[in-house]
C-alpha cells in the first residue's frame, strides 16, 4: 500500500518495517533478531523482541528479507538493495497512477517540474528524445 503523506520507506512499509529494513542495510551483513532490536534500542525505539522477530518474518515472507537457520535462530540479510526497493516502489506507483489516471498524471509531473526546477523539464525532453531514437531502433 503506497501512504503518500508518509516518508521514506514508511510509504510502502509499516514504520517498524522500515527501521527494520534500515536496521538491516546498515548492518552490511546477516543479523540476528536481537541485533536488530539492540539498534533499533539504539535509535531510541524499543521494541520487544517477539515484535521485531515477527516483522522480520514478515518481511521475509514479502521477500525483502533473506534467512537462514544457524543454530537455533534466524539470520537475516537483506534480499534487495535500497535503490532496488525504491525502484520497485517508484515502479508500482508510477504503472498504478498511468494505468487509471494516465493523462493527468503525466499533465501534473510535467507541471510539477516546471514549477520545482525548470531545468529538469529539458532533461526530461532529452529522455523522451531518446526513448524514440531507440524504439525506431528497434
Amino acid at each position: 500500500m503506497y501512504r503518500p503523506g508518509a516518508k521514506g520507506l514508511q510509504q510502502t512499509l509499516g514504520a517498524l518495517e522500515a527501521q527494520v529494513m534500515n536496521a538491516v542495510w546498515d548492518a552490511e551483513g546477516e543479523v540476528s533478531v536481537e541485533q536488530v532490536r539492540k539498534k533499533l534500542g539504539e535509535q531510541g525505539k524499543d521494541a520487544a523482541y517477539t515484535t521485531v522477530m515477527t516483522t522480520m518474518s514478515r518481511l521475509h515472507k514479502k521477500g525483502l528479507l533473506t534467512r537462514e537457520m544457524r543454530g537455533k535462530a534466524y539470520l537475516y540479510s537483506p534480499s534487495v538493495s535500497r535503490r532496488e526497493l525504491d525502484s520497485s516502489v517508484i515502479k508500482q506507483v508510477v504503472d498504478g497512477l498511468l494505468s487509471t489516471f494516465a493523462e493527468p498524471a503525466m499533465s501534473y509531473f510535467v507541471q510539477a517540474l516546471s514549477e520545482s526546477d525548470p531545468a529538469k523539464l529539458d532533461s526530461l525532453a532529452e529522455i523522451i528524445q531518446q526513448k524514440r531514437k531507440e524504439e525506431e531502433g528497434d
